[in-house]
């Protein structure tokens, strides 16, 4: 599409005076969750000794110690991850907006408490979103599958073959559902945008449906277009660059639908120029 190719081209151009902190910022969120990870596998060894890392035995690794270390490390988890997205997403929304933001606004969710706080409860809320969505489009092929399993259990042709229609259907109606709930969930794909701009987080999810109301294909026809950056990327190396292009693109196309729905509300209608308005004594 012609749009896509402006988005992309912009994208381009704008990665050469801030690709550089694109890059950088998004470092700092991966140091960051690695640094998460290797201190909650430190902490097992410490306090729990190595029988209580993930694959031992179940008694072990669910020992008084190890809760304790699960819960210091969702704790580090849910108050430095969110802020960082937030902020990586807007800084790249202000990097759309043409503006020579610096790497600090990755921090800005810090800044002060209500941000703070807001990003974690976004953040929150974001994922409840996704996993009901995705749960309800779960179950019904699921409970299918588990009738399936549960009821046909003698071993004989008939039941065999029950077994397996239900089982092909269960799995039929499972992707289906959760290709539906992935097409449903587009209308989300600007709630960061909006929250990083400064809405209020019910408000936020509600304009990003709006905003994206009718381009569900259209979103996912865009980020299928990078789909060969992406296998490029598997060579790891590229990545320093498909990263920020890609971030920086996303942003664009963000705010480009977030615009076009903003202006949607103050265009003027034609109709007006046809009125003419004379003064009177």
């Amino acid at each position: 599409m012609e749009l896509f190719r402006i988005i992309k081209g912009d994208a381009k151009r704008a990665v050469r005076f801030c690709g550089g902190r694109s890059t950088a910022s998004a470092v700092t969120i991966i140091l960051v969750c690695i640094f998460i990870a290797a201190a909650e596998t430190v902490l097992t060894l410490i306090f729990a000794g190595i029988s209580a890392l993930p694959g031992n035995s179940e008694e072990i690794f669910y020992s008084p110690e190890t809760a304790i270390i699960q819960a210091v490390i969702s704790f580090l988890w849910i108050t430095f991850v969110p802020p960082l997205l937030l902020g990586y997403a807007k800084l790249h929304l202000a990097f759309a907006e043409g503006k020579d933001e610096s790497i600090s606004l990755l921090f800005d969710m810090f800044s002060s408490a209500k941000k703070f706080f807001g990003s974690i409860v976004f953040s929150v809320m974001f994922m409840v979103r996704y996993a009901v969505l995705f749960s309800a489009a779960i179950v019904p092929g699921a409970a299918l599958l588990w009738f399936a399993e549960t009821v046909f259990t003698e071993e004989n042709r008939s039941s065999e073959m029950l077994r397996i229609i239900l089982g092909f259907l269960a799995v039929t109606i499972i992707t289906f559902s959760v290709s539906l709930a992935i097409i449903f969930s587009l209308r989300w794909s600007l709630a960061a945008y909006y929250r990083a701009a400064g809405n209020g987080i019910h408000r936020s999810f509600v304009l990003s449906a709006r905003a994206t109301k009718g381009r569900h294909i259209e979103i996912i026809s865009f980020r299928f277009s990078f789909i060969g950056w992406w296998i490029f990327s598997l060579l790891v190396i590229p990545l320093v660059w498909v990263l920020p292009y890609y971030s920086v693109a996303n942003a664009i196309y963000a705010n480009y639908l977030m615009e076009k729905y903003r202006r949607s509300f103050i265009e003027v209608p034609e109709s007006i120029g046809d009125i003419q308005i004379t003064e009177t004594d």
